[in-house]
């Protein structure tokens, strides 16, 4: 009575969110696990332990909240949650978690840093240079609210 049409079983589900984009094909490096080299491929990577060197892959890299980066990171996408001392590059995005922890130089086209992120060193986004963004405030007053200085 409620079935689907055949082929529609397992229809494809739509990725929502950058950490989405990180699936089966992925190099872990486990919590309390310590690399040290060089990482080079095609496939993604998820940092949740420590790792020293150089990173440089075709797919995105995560850095887990528990996660330690010392070195150099070059991949079409970074997000950070945990830590990084070293020189991030990007040909795509960069995304830094109000967890996330950067000491060193960003070179990407995008960038989003959340509220609460730590960032020390400087950012190059080629390109374009354009106006940035200014944020809207969306709050009311106080005296649009009825609060101090209405004379209620």
């Amino acid at each position: 009575m409620f079935r689907k049409p055949a082929g529609q079983e397992h229809p494809e589900i739509p990725q929502r969110r950058r950490e989405d984009e990180v699936g089966v094909q992925e190099t872990v490096i486990a919590t309390g696990t310590r690399v040290h080299g060089t990482m080079q491929g095609r496939n993604r990577v998820r940092v949740a332990g420590f790792f020293e060197g150089e990173i440089n892959v075709e797919g995105w890299v995560w850095i887990d909240k528990q996660g330690e980066v010392q070195g150099t990171v070059k991949a079409p996408g970074v997000i950070i949650e945990g830590q990084i001392k070293g020189d991030i590059e990007s040909s795509q995005k960069i995304d830094v978690r109000a967890s996330g922890r950067v000491t060193g130089n960003i070179r990407c086209n995008t960038l989003a840093m959340a509220e609460g992120c730590f960032f020390q060193g400087q950012v190059k986004m080629p390109g374009e240079v354009s106006q940035p963004l200014a944020p809207v405030e969306k709050r009311q007053s106080a005296e649009d609210e009825g609060g101090p200085g209405t004379g209620d």
